[in-house]
């Protein structure tokens, strides 16, 4: 059986849980703790100490998401596949998912920067840039985000994936009211929470 190591909170870790369900692979979790027990340990996994990190049935381990993902899509029959084959639709859902994809990354080094680093180590300018990245990122996403239904259509697909785990994520943010100013993708959230393959209940899912 697959197994997938990653942090409760991690949109990267939830997009490629959201993957793994959508494909309909059976796979275990492994909770990570990257801040106390499991930085040395999960050396053994990925040198860098960081996850995502999907195990296969031999034992090999892919590291980070989009490598993750391509295996994942390699390895799917074509009704499995959350991308399309190519061309102009596989490019776009390719760009939603990347912008998705590179709004979290500011997200996250925001709360590192005011979660995890001491308050009087805090640099506000850094602070402003990233919380401006972050902002700018979602203002774009939010007028691709369908205002009904999903970026996929009748099934989601890969942007929905990373869609969803940006929007799970920003539930638990404490540093801004990002979803203040983005009402499609607030209601995509609720829709896609509707989604069986969407709903990852040990996962985090507010700022506690």
């Amino acid at each position: 059986m697959l197994t997938l190591y990653g942090g409760d909170r991690s949109p990267f870790v939830r997009r490629v849980a959201y993957w793994l369900n959508l494909q309909g692979r059976a796979y275990q979790r492994r909770p990570v703790d990257l801040w106390v027990r499991d930085f040395e340990t999960i050396r053994d996994r990925n040198p860098l100490s960081r996850v995502p990190i999907l195990v296969l049935e031999d034992g090999t381990s892919l590291i980070e998401t989009f490598s993750i993902i391509d295996y994942l899509e390699e390895s799917a029959d074509a009704a499995q596949r959350l991308l399309p084959a190519g061309g102009s639709a596989r490019r776009a859902v390719l760009h939603d998912l990347a912008l998705a994809s590179g709004t979290a990354e500011k997200v996250v080094a925001l709360i590192y920067e005011t979660e995890r680093r001491p308050a009087d180590k805090v640099w506000s300018d850094w602070q402003q840039r990233l919380t401006a990245q972050a902002g700018a990122g979602l203002a774009a996403l939010e007028r691709v985000v369908p205002t009904e239904g999903l970026h996929g259509g009748a099934r989601p697909n890969g942007a929905d994936c990373a869609l969803a785990a940006l929007h799970a994520l920003l539930l638990t943010v404490k540093a801004a009211d990002f979803l203040a100013d983005v009402p499609r993708l607030t209601a995509f959230g609720a829709r896609i929470a509707a989604e069986p393959a969407f709903v990852l209940p040990e996962f985090v899912t507010s700022g506690a």
